[in-house]
Formats: structure tokens, sequence, C-alpha cells
């Protein structure tokens, strides 16, 4: 995404140092931060329509530098749990980092990516983000549909789903329609991306409508489409 504002465009250049995080953190919830600079904030943005609840189980695909898995790991506590999912051997890394450094025990890192069926991509760095492609590129990646993933885990609960994966959602959501149906997340997808000429968001909102979900594209700052059983919105 590209940011016109000075400020976001300088911040997003800045390093992903540990403390970057919790920088992150604090002027998405802070009360000493205005709201026409938490506005700007993905973490906000996910919350739009729902908060996180203790006991949680979230999923979060496309969890690089850690940023959601952190801030979501805390509100769900201990009988809750995280699954950040990170493609990208290099944004790994970092994600690694900063969630040992936390000392938190409720996140679990999965190497794979979401697409709508088992194979193996490869993938190209692009600074903060990592975008598959399916031409010759830096690193391979796995990536499995989310609904091998939810039968592999054994999950018997997923109350939130996440997405911020660069354009794959489109794949990710195809792969995913018995999850969506029968667990019903709260679903949020960041559907600014351009595909072919134009935003995801509107074939993401036929997608989730098609699991039976009641849908709204909202959050213009980091464009994201949500999800969810009973209208929030």
């Amino acid at each position: 995404m590209i940011h016109e504002n000075p400020f976001i465009s300088a911040f997003i250049r800045i390093p992903e140092w540990t403390w970057k995080n919790r920088l992150r953190h604090f002027l998405a919830t802070s009360r000493w931060v205005p709201n026409f600079i938490q506005d700007f904030s993905p973490i906000k943005g996910y919350e739009k329509f729902r908060n996180l609840h203790e006991g949680d189980i979230v999923i979060d695909a496309g969890a690089f530098p850690g940023d959601y898995a952190l801030f979501a790991a805390k509100k769900v506590g201990s009988r809750g749990h995280i699954y950040a999912l990170e493609p990208s051997p290099a944004n790994r890394k970092l994600l690694e980092r900063n969630i040992q450094k936390s000392g938190l025990e409720n996140i679990t890192i999965l190497p794979k990516g979401l697409w709508d069926r088992s194979t193996t991509l490869t993938i190209q760095e692009q600074g903060l983000a990592a975008q598959v492609k399916t031409a010759e590129s830096d690193d391979l990646i796995d990536v499995v549909p989310l609904d091998l993933l939810v039968k592999e885990l054994q999950l018997e609960q997923l109350d939130v789903l996440k997405m911020d994966i660069e354009g794959a959602e489109l794949q990710a959501l195809a792969g995913a329609e018995k999850t969506l149906k029968h667990f019903k997340p709260y679903t949020c997808v960041a559907s600014y991306h351009i595909v072919n000429g134009e935003t995801t968001a509107g074939r993401v909102e036929k997608l989730l409508k098609q699991a039976g979900l009641q849908v709204r594209t909202d959050y213009p700052k980091h464009l994201t489409t949500y999800a969810c059983e009973k209208s929030l919105f």
C-alpha cells in the first residue's frame, strides 16, 4: 500500500527493531494519541467491529512483524491462542525474534502461506511485504488451504481470522470455504491490494458472502473487508 502521508511513509522506513511493535501498539490504543493518528493503524482497524476476547482462538495470516499477533496474544490471555502464519523466511526470523523477546507463550508460528490448494510457490521479498509469485523468485514457500490447516491443527474453535497477505487473499479465501461456514469467525481481510488493476475488496466480499457471512468493507486508511455471522455493522 502506498502512503501519501509523510509520517506514515517515514514510519514504514524505520527498520523493524523490537521497540517498533511497542510503538505500533501505543499509537493504536493509547488514549493520549489523537484519533486522526490512530486511524492509520491496522491494529485499531482489525478491532473496528469486534474486540478480541479472553480465550479467543485466532489465526493471523501474514503475521510479519508480529504486531497484531503480539497485540492479540496479550488480549486473549493464557486460555486463548494465536496461530501466526508467515511464509517468508526473512520475515519469519524477525517474527520469531519479536515473539521470543516478548516472553509470550500463547503464539505458535507456522511457516506457511494460505492458498486454494497445497503446493509450493516462489516468493519475492519486497521490504516489509512478501508477495507470492508463480514466476522464478528468491525463495520457495509452502502454501496450504485454510480448510486443510484447520484440520491438521485439530481446531475445535476459531473466533478470529485476520489476513494481510499481499493480494493472495482471493486464493486463500477460496481455500477457506469449509472453515468459514463451520466456525463463522469474525474475519478481517486487508483488501486494499491491487490485483488486475483494482482492489481485491469487491471480490473478497463476494467470497465471504458465499460462506454465508455478513460482510462490510470499511476503514479506508487501511482498507479492510470484515465478515461475521451476525451483523455487527
